[in-house]
């Protein structure tokens, strides 16, 4: 069996999306953004879960893959629906910002008074 076109830019995508999230998760575990060890672990971590993603893609696409839909399901939505978590985890795990004291605008009209 062939593999349709869009089946295997659903595989490129999907991969490219885990290879991101492991990347990143990588790269803030191991020291952040100026760690070049940190860049190289994410990586190479990110390029073995892209070729192995990828494969197992391909796989479910063969005639000969011995798993039930719900599996082939759950592996194509895993890296999408673990990176809207983690994007959703990062926006609520920031600081709030800090507010403003706002100025009363009593004295101002008091000044404004007196010159009169």
């Amino acid at each position: 069996m062939i593999m349709k076109p869009a089946m295997l830019l659903f595989g490129l995508l999907d991969s490219a999306i885990a290879f991101l999230l492991v990347f990143f998760i990588c790269r803030a575990k191991f020291g952040g953004l100026k760690s070049t060890l940190a860049r190289v672990i994410g990586t190479v971590l990110g390029t073995i879960v892209f070729v192995v993603y990828f494969g197992v893609i391909v796989w479910f696409n063969t005639e000969l893959y011995t798993v039930t839909q719900e599996v082939k399901l759950t592996v194509y939505l895993a890296p999408i629906v673990l990176s809207i978590l983690m994007t959703i985890l990062v926006f609520l795990s920031q600081p709030p910002k800090p507010k403003k004291p706002k100025e009363d605008k009593m004295p101002q009209e008091e000044e404004a008074g007196a010159v009169e």
